[in-house]
């Protein structure tokens, strides 16, 4: 009577192994999904330029409408602009080429999920309009979010 429950065991064992790795194959060779993370998300900063000191910065950036900064190894690197969209960000780099801006494109994990839920609604204002005041005006605006919600303060 136990050899009939051990043998039961080990056929059930053997199906669901079995199973198991067929399941697993079929995921892993699945090429249509895309992984995501609580951890944040890539997104594209727009930079302007990269200045020695504090006055420089300040004296060179006077014609910008809205900017944020950061300082790496003594360094102010200047940006104009942030968006999670690749289209945005083509849009968002012919605009400021049309200013007569030379920017470079950089990526950076950003984690904070309230300044990301805003960045889907300006990222949709943005897809969504050719109009360079629209785009002026929701640029700062997503750089004003920036400020007050990752870096904590106000420009």
């Amino acid at each position: 009577m136990m050899k009939k429950y051990i043998f039961s065991i080990i056929i059930a064992l053997l199906i669901g192994a079995l199973c198991g790795n067929i399941f697993l194959k079929q995921y892993d060779s699945y090429e249509g999904i895309k992984f995501t993370s609580n951890n944040g998300d890539m997104l594209y900063f727009i930079r302007y330029d990269i200045y020695d000191s504090l006055e420089e910065m300040e004296e060179k950036t006077l014609s910008l409408v809205n900017y944020i900064y950061k300082v790496v190894d003594e360094k102010y690197y200047v940006y104009i602009g942030i968006t999670g969209n690749n289209d945005n960000l083509i849009k968002l780099n012919n605009y400021y080429s049309s200013l007569g801006y030379k920017t470079i494109t950089e990526e950076f994990l950003v984690t904070n999920k309230e300044f990301l839920e805003e960045l889907l609604n300006f990222d949709t204002i943005i897809a969504s309009t050719d109009d360079e005041v629209v785009l002026s005006s929701v640029s700062s605006l997503v750089l004003e979010k920036y400020e007050e919600l990752v870096n904590g303060s106000k420009n």
